[in-house]
This record gives structure tokens, sequence and C-alpha cells, in this order.
């Protein structure tokens, strides 16, 4: 039998793990702006390039509301230094100098979307297995 410390242990990186899955579909969906409010103009458009270029690059655009803000590759491509945006939160519509566009998920995010809750399924079977261990 485990001691209660070890279960608290257990019972935390549990919830740790779960939590760092969930943050990391959330960022993705986020880049999406599907869950985000935008009402402002861009200020600045920023690519880096990453290991891959052209596959993994990071799309940074700056709002004269808020600082930048990593967005995907097709919503950045929407963009220019200077355009008015407007965007209510959770809509599929962006607004960008008065002509509507439709964001949606990237693959990446629908991905995660799968993933994390696999992740968080992984962590708690491998906790209660490893709990059963004498």
């Amino acid at each position: 039998m485990r001691s209660p410390r070890s279960f608290w242990a257990a019972l935390t990186l549990l919830l740790v793990g779960v939590a760092f899955a969930a943050l990391a579909a959330w960022s993705m969906v986020a880049r999406s702006t599907i869950p985000l409010a935008l009402d402002g103009t861009v200020t600045s458009i920023e690519l880096r390039h990453e290991k891959h270029p052209g596959v993994d690059d990071v799309w940074m655009v700056g709002f004269d509301d808020d600082g930048p803000r990593h967005l995907d590759r097709a919503v950045a491509a929407l963009l220019t230094e200077g355009d008015r945006v407007r965007k209510d939160a959770w809509s599929r519509t962006l607004v960008v100098d008065g002509e509507t566009h439709d964001v949606a998920l990237s693959d990446d995010a629908r991905r995660m979307l799968v993933l994390a809750p696999v992740v968080g399924g992984a962590f708690a079977v491998l906790l209660v297995a490893g709990s059963r261990r004498p």
C-alpha cells in the first residue's frame, strides 16, 4: 500500500501533465485567432525561421492595442502592416480593412486537440499502474 504522500505526489504529477497538455492545445488553437477578440491596427509582422524554414516558421504579429501575438501562417498571410483588424471572440470571421476572411484551425491545432487528451489519459494510466506496483 502506498503512503498518502505518494498519492498526493502522483496526483500532482497527473494534474501538472494534464495542465501542460491543455496549455499546449490552447496555444495552438489561439494561433488561429478563433478564441481571440481582436480590434486594432497591425503594427508589425515578423517571420522567424525555425529549424525547418517554410515548415515550422513562427509568425509574430503586433497590434497597437497589444504586444506581438504568435499567429498561424494562414492568418498572418491575410495581414499587412497598417491593416485595421476586427474579430469577435470565438468567431471564425476576421475583418481586415472591411474585408471578411474565414479563419480555421491549423492541422497542428487539430492534431493537438486529439493529442492533448491522449497525453492526459496516458499520464493517468501510467500513474495508476505505477501506484499498484508493490
